[in-house]
């Protein structure tokens, strides 16, 4: 019952994503490069992990861009993961619609615009973190300049070490982290 209840999703989605209409659009949706996040295990796991400790812990995040930029790319990634893959089908609806409404009030916050295509965030962010990590200060300052941004580099440095609490998007990333641990339990 489940595989045949995962095969009408996947066939949903193939179907939605076939429409030319703007209203079943499915939402851009990134590929995490391998051993993204501290990773060599599942990415779509250690995501909601990252994006729910960091949007539940801002303080820790304020005046740690590498980590803030990793979160945002974590959120982002599976803003888009959560909506358009079978694998989470049975994940509630608000749950994944929530996800897409984070990342659209966290990219509001960082000057980057909702139509910017997802890989481009996420690259963007993981290359940031990269190189605030290893004091690259010109790759840093380069990549603050990147399109993606519609503030100037040194506004989007400043919201990037500054991100606030969000109760939304602390549910949200919270919401989907509890579901996929409750969803990688043996016998799931």
């Amino acid at each position: 019952m489940r595989n045949l209840a995962v095969l009408l999703g996947a066939a949903a989605l193939a179907m939605l994503a076939g429409c030319s209409s703007d209203i079943y659009r499915l939402p851009s949706t990134a590929v995490m490069p391998a051993g993204a996040l501290n990773t060599n295990g599942d990415i779509d796991v250690r995501s909601l992990d990252v994006a729910s400790y960091g949007f539940g812990h801002t303080g820790e995040m304020k005046g740690n861009p590498a980590l803030a930029a990793s979160t945002v790319a974590a959120l982002d990634y599976m803003g888009g993961q959560l909506n358009t893959s079978p694998r989470w089908v049975y994940m509630p609806g608000l749950f994944r619609l929530q996800m897409l409404q984070s990342r659209d009030i966290i990219r509001g916050t960082l000057g980057i615009s909702p139509e910017v295509p997802s890989q481009e965030v996420v690259d963007t962010m993981l290359a940031l973190s990269a190189a605030y990590s290893s004091g690259n200060q010109a790759q840093v300052n380069k990549l603050l300049g990147s399109p993606i941004f519609s503030v100037p580099p040194d506004q989007a440095a400043e919201r990037l070490a500054d991100i606030p609490y969000s109760a939304l998007v602390n549910n949200a990333t919270s919401n989907a982290e509890a579901y996929s641990l409750q969803y990688d339990l043996p016998g799931n």
